[in-house]
């Protein structure tokens, strides 16, 4: 029985038959789907990455930067004594009536007598004085300009201003002992203010210009000499003391071109927002156009500041430009494309709709002259042209009149402005109208036929691109 058993089963083992295995249909599938998803990724590694920008609403402010002159009700005072002077006053503060300006010593005497109390030691600076000082040093410092060497002598002046002040001060304080101590009386001369005003110590014949008289030479600033009446020890008889600027209307009177007025939209402007860029004060004022032949200036009238920018013949500002609001684009998504231009009068409407189009010329397979139809876009009308798609007629094809036999070749080329428009996966071009540009943006007209909209997608860069180019 056992061995009956055995042979059966190997029987049945000699009757298994091997068959060749065939390749499994899921494989072959799974095999197009992987060189298809690495063909698609080596594809998207290689190709260029696409930058897109949403257009927003946004504005720029395009400021203008100019040079103007300080015109002030300014005073020049004389001495009517010649000697040695000395000042008491701080430049750049106000005075009032009867007080003291400066002295004349006419023999000399007073000077010596001031000298020995100086060197005595009792006419030290005081620690307000010298904080002065540090801060006039820390300031030049700060803003120092090499291309500029004038400054150093500026400075200098101030310091020594400055020195002279708080040593003349401490000097007027204690004049009645000197001169008690040394019965030096009748020596010198006192001269007081017959009137209210801000002090200055210099003149550089500036005083008598005004908005009558001013020409674009003043404002040529090689030609400029500033004259400090503080670095002289001496004075003569009839020569420049000291001037008073009286009241605190003044005003900057800067050079305009017809450019200007067009580019910052000065025209019909009765007010400006003006900074000064010495101290970046800023401040609201009067605006004003004055005419002279072949010259044009701007008057910004100010009623504040006057002693700020009192020892300040030339003031450096920029005309804060009121913002203009629109859809602001990066300057790089600007490009230009090219359009056929033709009259309007040949634009009419035609075929089973009302889409605008022309007439154009065709030719049969005879060479007889046959009219058709052709629906264009007119992206934009300029001067009484209409700018039409290259792809919409063919260069050289003749565009009737309608009812009248006149025609017009197709064939000019002009350019408009715009940005490719990728919201469909291709590239659109859709117009701009700038209103408003700096170096990084520009600012377009909202809702302009064939134009840019709000939240529209953009390429970035539009050198990369052309006309009905696949993004996606």
């Amino acid at each position: 029985m056992a061995g009956n058993s055995k042979k059966s089963k190997s029987k049945k083992k000699n009757k298994i038959i091997k068959y060749k295995r065939k390749p499994s249909i899921v494989l072959a599938i799974f095999a197009v789907i992987l060189v298809y998803v690495i063909c698609f990724v080596a594809m998207y590694m290689s190709k260029s990455k696409v930058q897109v920008y949403s257009v927003d609403m946004g504005s720029i402010s395009t400021n203008a930067e100019f040079t103007g002159i300080a015109i002030r009700n300014e005073k020049v005072y004389n001495s009517q004594y010649a000697g040695n002077i000395n000042y008491y006053k701080k430049e750049g503060t106000k005075v009032k009536v009867g007080d003291t300006i400066y002295t004349v010593d006419e023999t000399g005497r007073v000077a010596e007598i001031l000298a020995e109390y100086t060197k005595s030691g009792e006419n030290s600076l005081s620690k307000d004085s010298l904080a002065t000082i540090k801060s006039m040093l820390n300031s030049f410092r700060t803003g120092y300009d090499g291309s500029n060497f004038r400054n150093i002598y500026d400075l200098k002046a101030e310091i020594n201003s400055e020195v002279l002040y708080a040593m003349n001060a401490n000097i007027m304080n204690n004049l009645e002992s000197i001169i008690e101590s040394t019965g030096s009386e009748n020596l010198f001369r006192t001269i007081v203010s017959d009137q209210p005003g801000i002090i200055a110590y210099y003149i550089d014949g500036y005083e008598g210009i005004n908005a009558e008289n001013i020409t674009k030479t003043h404002f040529n600033k090689d030609n400029y000499n500033k004259q400090n009446l503080k670095a002289e020890e001496l004075i003569v008889n009839d020569s420049p003391a000291y001037k008073l600027v009286t009241g605190e209307e003044w005003y900057v009177l800067i050079p305009l071109t017809q450019e200007d007025i067009i580019k910052y939209d000065l025209s019909d402007k009765s007010s400006v927002t003006v900074k000064f860029k010495k101290d970046n004060i800023t401040a609201l004022c009067g605006f004003s156009i004055i005419m002279k032949e072949d010259e044009m200036f701007g008057k910004i009238s100010l009623n504040k500041y006057s002693i700020r920018y009192v020892n300040d013949r030339f003031l450096d500002i920029e005309l804060m430009s009121s913002t203009r609001t629109g859809l602001k684009i990066p300057v790089s998504a600007i490009t230009d494309c090219e359009f056929y231009t033709i009259p309007k009068e040949f634009l009419t409407t035609g075929g089973n709709s009302n889409n605008d189009g022309f007439i154009c010329e065709t030719y049969d397979t005879s060479g007889n002259v046959q009219t058709q139809f052709v629906s264009a876009t007119v992206y934009k009308t300029i001067d009484d042209m209409c700018y039409i798609s290259t792809d919409a007629i063919t260069a050289g094809a003749n565009v009737v009149m309608p009812d009248s036999s006149k025609r017009y070749t197709v064939g000019p080329i002009a350019k408009l402005k715009g940005v490719y428009c990728v919201n469909s996966g291709y590239t659109d071009f859709k117009l701009v109208e700038i209103i408003d540009e700096n170096s990084e943006y520009v600012i377009s007209k909202k809702g302009i036929a064939n134009g840019i909209s709000l939240y529209d997608r953009i390429i970035l860069d539009a050198t990369k691109y052309t006309v009905n180019d696949m993004v996606y």
